[in-house]
């Protein structure tokens, strides 16, 4: 759709809208935002389109319309249901950042929320913009630079681009949203919150940790937040296969390995029927029970096929100093290989990723990959730039910001465990607690919960439909602090469909043990458990970690 042409002199507008904003600012600022009382439910079509002609610091504001409530059509041709009026503002930050903001004009709940992108991003996510307007929320989202029509990825190679998509888009484009919204609805937003999944996990924990000042409330799911070293899980079992096939696991194979793992640990907290492990933790199974035996060769493994197994289960590892780079999948997890298979697709984002921006060669081969050297190359040309994990999230913490992690324990992409691996590492370098007090201190503003059965942001086998938005709101707005979240699996994962089983999610270390009498399908049968034992565990692995870290620098 194209903008309406403005009714008022740019000049006039820009003076009007500086006013307002500064007049709005302030009064966040001074903490007294008018209520949604106040609000001008009569914004509508003028202002809209005379937001083209507002003065945004290298910004380029190309498009705004007032679009009635009803059916949407985006810019990709996806229709969205049932959308109130809102008003579409598009734009661009210098060089080359797109990012659109949807206000609601008569139900704006006075709430902004940021949303997240996924892989290497290239377009504006309109699927998530449109259910947070329909809540009441104003919403931005970016292309973070670049288009995803570039399929030789060559924006990788263009610093300015790369600094956008692994650092700061989500930054720009959260400032540059709020001088918008601010100058149309006349006040600046109560609060404001940010929610992304995989690369959108990765960008959150980022305005976590390096703009701590943008967002109230911050939910990251599946945190592709250690993203070159995610790179590195794909080329270590990619290679293995490359070098030898005959060791891939085809679907009735990996099914084959889950339905063993899960008779061997499935009872284990109490539900055999469930079709996941509740704690993959506890879970220790010997893949080499299911090599074939001479005379064998069905309803087993060839002994290639165990090795696989056995190194997708192994942490990545730098074969020169022994350092461990990134953990092994979980147990339970096995349904989900579809990189384990004869197919390396998944190889094309390191070998993009580490060709352009590392080894400066679009055609480098990723099965030259040196375990020793170029993991060392890859984390001094790359991992300070894209990878927002340093365990100090004190500002952020400080600033009264909440923070909520989701993390299923059967993602096909990524570890299960990492989020674990960070959450510890955020304990220990916690100055002057023991670890106990640690956790009683980053509980307050950080909470982690892993998801049995759940896949990479949604799907997989266990339930997987929950509100973190929610729960983070009630913790930032009214300091209520989530002590779980109840999440349903639907069959076939449709909202329509009927609910399958509910089950609770609690803060790590407690997990959800069933109380030995209720219905194994419903949340109410479970009780929270703190699992000590466990959590013992994680945090002297993590020390070990720590410690063979600082030897090696």
């Amino acid at each position: 759709m194209t903008a309406r042409r403005p009714r008022r002199s740019g000049g006039t507008l820009r003076v009007l809208v500086g006013i307002v904003s500064l007049f709005a600012l302030s009064l966040q600022i001074a903490g007294a935002a008018p209520s949604a009382a106040d609000v001008d439910t009569d914004a509508g079509g003028a202002r809209c389109e005379e937001m083209t002609e507002l003065s945004v610091p290298d910004t380029e504001i190309t498009a705004g319309e007032l679009v009635p409530a009803g059916d949407f059509v985006d810019a990709e041709g996806t229709v969205h249901r049932d959308l109130p009026e809102f008003c579409r503002v598009a734009a661009r930050v210098a060089p080359s950042l797109n990012f659109e903001v949807w206000m609601p004009t008569a139900t704006w709940n006075e709430r902004f929320l940021g949303v997240g992108n996924g892989g290497f991003a290239g377009n504006i996510r309109y699927d998530s913009m449109a259910p947070a307007l329909a809540k009441g929320y104003a919403t931005a989202s970016t292309d973070t630079g670049h288009s995803k029509s570039d399929s030789a990825n060559s924006w990788i190679s263009n610093p300015a681009q790369l600094e956008m998509w692994g650092r700061t888009s989500i930054h720009l484009m959260t400032l540059r949203a709020k001088q918008i919204l601010t100058a149309y609805h006349e006040k600046a937003p109560k609060f404001s919150y940010f929610e992304g999944g995989s690369t959108g996990g990765r960008q959150a924990m980022g305005q976590a940790e390096f703009f701590p000042d943008d967002y109230d409330g911050i939910v990251s799911h599946s945190p592709g937040m250690d993203y070159s070293h995610v790179m590195m899980a794909v080329l270590w079992t990619a290679q293995r296969l490359a070098d030898r096939p005959k060791g891939a696991l085809d679907s009735d194979d990996r099914k084959l390995l889950n339905d063993a793992v899960l008779a061997a640990c499935g009872g284990r907290d109490g539900v055999a029927s469930d079709p996941f492990l509740n704690d993959p933790r506890d879970c220790h199974y010997n893949v080499k029970r299911l090599e074939c035996r001479p005379g064998t060769s069905t309803g087993c493994l060839t002994a290639e096929q165990v090795r696989t197994a056995e190194h997708v289960y192994t942490a990545v590892t730098n074969q020169g100093s022994g350092e461990h780079l990134y953990p092994g999948f979980a147990y339970g997890s096995e349904a989900a290989w579809n990189f384990a298979a004869e197919r390396q697709e998944l190889v094309s984002y390191p070998q993009a990723l580490f060709g352009r921006a590392v080894f400066d060669d679009p055609e480098w081969d990723w099965r030259s990959f040196d375990w020793d050297e170029d993991v060392a190359l890859v984390e001094e040309k790359l991992s300070p730039k894209i990878d927002p994990t340093r365990a100090d999230l004190s500002k952020f913490d400080e600033r009264g910001g909440k923070l909520i992690m989701t993390q299923g324990w059967s993602d096909p992409f990524q570890s299960g465990s990492l989020p674990i691996e960070y959450y510890t590492r955020v304990l220990l370098e916690r100055d002057g607690s023991t670890v106990r007090s640690a956790l009683r201190d980053v509980q307050e503003f950080y909470r982690l919960f892993m998801i049995p059965g759940g896949g990479h942001v949604t799907g997989g086998m266990g339930p997987n439909s929950f509100d973190a938005l929610s729960a983070v709101r009630a913790w930032v707005e009214q300091g209520i602090a989530p002590k779980q979240m109840v999440a349903t699996k639907y069959q076939d994962d449709r909202q329509e469909n009927r609910v399958v089983m509910t089950r609770p999610l609690c803060p790590y270390p407690q997990i959800a043990g069933y109380d030995g009498a209720g219905p194994t399908t419903e949340a109410s049968s479970f009780r929270r458990e703190n699992d000590w034992g466990d959590f013992a565990k994680d945090v002297a692995r993590e020390k070990q970690r720590m410690q063979a870290r600082e030897r090696s620098n």
